[in-house]
């Protein structure tokens, strides 16, 4: 073919029709490759994220399980331990205010003074006041 000839059957190529619609179809089997290729790869994606997530929750579903067993462990080692004897503590603030030995003295509480008074049967102490509570229990 000579040059003329190669330019005249490019030009008949552009005017010609049929040539446009085999662009058309290459085109459109291009465009629906790349649609299906971006389809595979966000299902790819998908299956890449739930694989994790379900690794990530067997993972910590045993990590849990191991902090249980170790709890479980430190609570069988402390119950085989003997228990220590707590020092002795009072039970009610006005056990702890109330001197164990000795006559009432000024020093005395109100509420120290009443126990006293209870223990020893004194009537009517509710009501009495501290001196009053000092002269019943020093007679």
């Amino acid at each position: 073919m000579s040059g003329e000839q190669i330019m005249a059957s490019k030009k008949s190529k552009k005017n010609d029709k049929s040539g446009s619609g085999d662009k058309a179809a290459k085109k459109a089997a291009k465009l629906a490759r790349k649609a299906s290729e971006a389809v595979k790869a966000e299902a790819e994606k998908a299956r890449k994220k739930a694989k994790k997530a379900a690794k990530r929750t067997k993972e910590e579903a045993a990590k849990l399980a191991g902090k249980a067993k170790e709890r479980a462990k430190k609570a069988a080692d402390k119950a085989k331990k003997p228990a220590k004897a707590a020092p002795p503590v009072a039970t009610t603030p006005k056990a702890a205010a109330k001197p164990t030995l000795g006559a009432p003295s000024d020093d005395w509480s109100v509420v120290a003074l009443r126990d006293r008074a209870r223990e020893v049967g004194l009537a009517g102490y509710s009501r009495m006041t501290k001196a009053d509570l000092l002269k019943a229990l020093r007679a």
